[in-house]
């Protein structure tokens, strides 16, 4: 796909994420901030914040595995959560994904992310082929953009600014890695990366 001289210069100069490797720093803020989708009631009493790339293998298997069970707290009350990109290589494509789900409206956000981490590895194997364009434009239809809302989507550079803003916040609060998962604005570790282990760490936040 093409990439705006504009996307790549914002981005060069940024320190990515490592997918699925390890973080430092101890704590973020629990406000949203401009380009936030909120998952939930806002006043739940537990802040979860996702910081993951669609391009990150471990962030599709978190997506996959966890998020179920993020949402049936979230259904209960207990929770509301927030995903952040945080961009892991190859960087366009990542952006554009992201692009592509703040572009579908606050609506369908979720649906589209939840659509590019099942599809991630036909993601990948476009972008192998030269047809990673298509494939994202095809996820984009799925989701009500057409060909022209497609192209504009992802060549809006207040959206990449927004979404570069973002990485440099999350840089300065310690994010190595993808995912990071904040509760409550504390990194969590390992543990929040399983079913079981992100119930106990919502149930802790809830005793405090």
């Amino acid at each position: 796909m093409n990439v705006s001289k504009w996307l790549i210069s914002a981005t060069a100069a940024l320190t990515l994420a490592a997918c699925g490797g390890s973080n430092s720093g101890s704590g973020g803020s629990t406000g949203v901030v401009e380009g936030d989708v909120v998952l939930g009631d806002a006043s739940a009493p537990v802040t979860i914040i996702e910081y993951a790339s669609i391009t990150c293998s471990h962030c599709a298997t978190f997506s996959q595995e966890v998020m179920p069970t993020i949402e049936e707290r979230v259904e209960a009350g207990d929770v509301k959560f927030i995903f952040r990109g945080f961009p892991t290589q190859p960087v366009e494509i990542a952006m554009a994904g992201h692009a592509i789900a703040h572009c579908a409206g606050e609506d369908r956000f979720y649906d589209v992310l939840h659509d590019l981490f099942e599809n991630q590895t036909n993601i990948f194997q476009a972008a192998r082929t030269g047809t990673v364009g298509d494939a994202l434009q095809a996820t984009a239809a799925r989701h009500g953009l057409d060909e022209a809302e497609f192209r504009a989507c992802t060549r809006n550079q207040d959206l990449y600014e927004q979404m570069s803003n973002v990485i440099r916040d999350a840089q300065a609060q310690g994010v190595r890695a993808t995912p990071t998962i904040f509760i409550n604005g504390e990194i969590a570790g390992p543990e929040a990366q399983t079913t079981e282990g992100i119930n106990e760490l919502i149930d802790a936040a809830l005793a405090d």
